[in-house]
């Protein structure tokens, strides 16, 4: 597939390679793209972190923060004996230890006692805001800042040794889980400074870095979804011509049943089937709360 041929509109799932940001992924399919394209990420990957980074075309940008919503798996290693200040390995060391000598039975013990909802503090190297400034920026002059856990949940950690310091991972977690600083405190509970040596992103809600497009050939059929395929994870409802007009300007429509009192969102299918909006359920009410009008 050319980008000739490529919709301006959908989703492209990349193989992000390591030390590149997201910004420059999405700056390189800028590059590659017809200069009508509109193009956004939904979700930041670690510079030095691989996998799957969801890239969105068109009226596809609008619905990032829903990506960024969803849960995600990782797997990578976790390196005991070091801290850096970054929780990560471009950071720089600035603790050291003797590795823990554990079982793969105590190891994933230890690992089990973070599986479910807890408190996560941020990483000082974070996008996270401090009043009108990013905590990395405060970091980045040495000031440390004042950052407040954060409610996430671990679905499943699995943990398998690979040598003497290096520790193999299988996790899956909720939307603003930080990986580096599960390996800091994976490393507190087991008494040794740690970082996350690899990480590579291998899902993002239903989609997987199986199939995904690498950076040299991002519009491959096989990592590229239009955008009326587009699966959020939310039930769907089509519309009659009638409610389509509703949905058009602005106004609610009733619910079906089988939604009415249900908390969530709805994917809203025009009478032809095309994607035509996001629908918040409220109470026996669809509220649009993001419509995309226009025809392809």
């Amino acid at each position: 597939m050319t980008q000739a041929e490529v919709s301006p509109h959908g989703l492209i799932l990349l193989d992000k390679p390591s030390g590149m940001t997201s910004h420059d992924c999405v700056q390189a399919l800028r590059r590659l793209c017809p200069r009508r394209f509109k193009v956004g990420h939904g979700g930041t990957l670690d510079p030095f972190c691989t996998g799957l980074l969801i890239l969105l075309l068109g009226k596809g940008t609008r619905l990032a923060r829903f990506f960024q919503g969803m849960d995600k798996a990782y797997e990578g290693v976790i390196r005991f004996g070091e801290g850096t200040d970054t929780y990560d390995r471009d950071g720089t060391v600035v603790a050291t230890g003797d590795p823990p000598h554990l079982s793969a039975s105590e190891w994933q013990e230890a690992a089990n006692r973070f599986v479910g909802p807890f408190q996560q503090i941020p990483p000082a190297f974070s996008a996270k805001r401090i009043g009108h400034v990013r905590a990395y920026e405060m970091a980045r002059k040495g000031e440390v800042p004042d950052l407040a856990p954060v409610s996430i949940q671990i679905y499943r950690f699995e943990v398998s040794p690979v040598d003497a310091r290096d520790l193999h991972f299988r996790l899956r977690c909720s939307s603003g889980t930080y990986v580096r600083a599960l390996a800091r405190d994976l490393g507190a509970a087991v008494g040794s400074p740690a970082h996350c040596f690899q990480l590579c992103r291998t899902e993002v809600g239903p989609y997987s870095v199986h199939g995904a497009n690498p950076l040299d050939d991002p519009f491959a059929p096989s990592g590229f979804l239009p955008f009326d395929a587009l699966d959020l994870g939310f039930p769907t409802f089509q519309a009659t011509d009638r409610e389509e007009r509703l949905f058009l300007n602005g106004q609610d429509v009733a619910a079906p049943k089988g939604l009415q009192g249900r908390e969530g969102m709805v994917k809203v299918l025009a009478p032809d089937g095309r994607f035509l909006a996001l629908a918040r359920v409220d109470a026996r009410l669809l509220h649009p709360t993001v419509v995309f009008p226009e025809k392809d």
